[in-house]
C-alpha cells in the first residue's frame, strides 16, 4: 500500500505543493522607476515566504528532506537566494533569478506528479480523475476505455463503489494524468484508438484489452515519451 494511502494526508500534501508553486510564481523584475525600499523588502517578504513553504512541503513528505526532489528543491533554493542576493537592482540582467525559478517549477512538478499518481492508485479517486479529464466525452467512449458497460460508467459517475475492473481504472487515470498536457479529450481518446509500431502494429487500447498488468509499463512509457504525439 502506498505511503500515502491516507486521503486526508493525500489532500494535504498537494495543497502544499499548490501553495509552493504559487509563491514561486512570475519572476518580478523591477523597472529602475521602482527600485525602491519597498520593492526589496517585497521581494526579501516573498522569499521568505518560499522558503517556509518549501520546509514545510518538504517536512510533509513520507522521506522528509531525505527525499530527492526535496534536496533537489533546497538546493536550487539557495541558488536563487544567492541570485538575489547579487540583484540588488532587482533586474536580473543575468537571468539568474528566473533561471533558479524555473528549476524549481519543474522539480515541483515531478513531486505535484507523484502526488497525484499516489492519489490516483486508490480506483474510486481514479475514475474521478478520468471522469474530469474525459469530461465531455460520451458514456459509449467511457465505457470501451474502461472496460464496463455504459450503465456502470453512469454508477461510477454518480459516486458508487469502484468494485470492478479498479486495475484498470487507475492505469487508465494514470495514463492520463500524462497525456492531458498535450492533448484535448477527443485527441487522448484517438490515442488510445491509433495503431503503433512501438506496440507492434496494435492500438494501446487492445494492450489494455489483453492484459492490463503487462500493459501498464508500455504504455506508461509511450504516454510519457510521446508527449501525446498521434504519429507511431
Amino acid at each position: 500500500m502506498s505511503a500515502l494511502a491516507d486521503t486526508p494526508k493525500r489532500g494535504a500534501l498537494r495543497h502544499k505543493a499548490e501553495h509552493v508553486r504559487e509563491l514561486i510564481g512570475p519572476v518580478r523584475v523591477a523597472p529602475v522607476h521602482e527600485q525602491t525600499g519597498a520593492a526589496r523588502e517585497w521581494r526579501r517578504r516573498s522569499y521568505a515566504a518560499l522558503e517556509d513553504a518549501i520546509l514545510d512541503l518538504s517536512s510533509a513528505l513520507p522521506q522528509g528532506t531525505e527525499d530527492y526532489d526535496a534536496r533537489k528543491l533546497f538546493e536550487f533554493l539557495v541558488g536563487l537566494r544567492r541570485a538575489i542576493d547579487a540583484d540588488p537592482e532587482m533586474t536580473d540582467a543575468r537571468g539568474e533569478v528566473e533561471l533558479h525559478t524555473l528549476m524549481m517549477r519543474d522539480v515541483l512538478q515531478r513531486i505535484e506528479r507523484r502526488l497525484l499518481h499516489d492519489e490516483l492508485d486508490d480506483p474510486r479517486a481514479a475514475a474521478d480523475f478520468v471522469f474530469a479529464t474525459l469530461e465531455r466525452i460520451p458514456a459509449g467512449d467511457l465505457a470501451r476505455l474502461l472496460a464496463v458497460s455504459t450503465k456502470t460508467v453512469g454508477a461510477w459517475k454518480a459516486g458508487r463503489p469502484v468494485t470492478r475492473n479498479g486495475e484498470r481504472v487507475v492505469v487508465l487515470a494514470q495514463l492520463l494524468s500524462y497525456l492531458r498536457a498535450s492533448l484535448t479529450p477527443v485527441g487522448i481518446v484517438m490515442w488510445f484508438d491509433a495503431e503503433r509500431d512501438q506496440l507492434d502494429g496494435r492500438t494501446p487500447l487492445e494492450l489494455l484489452d489483453r492484459s492490463v498488468a503487462s500493459a501498464r509499463e508500455p504504455l506508461v512509457s509511450l504516454a510519457r515519451g510521446a508527449r501525446g504525439q498521434l504519429a507511431g
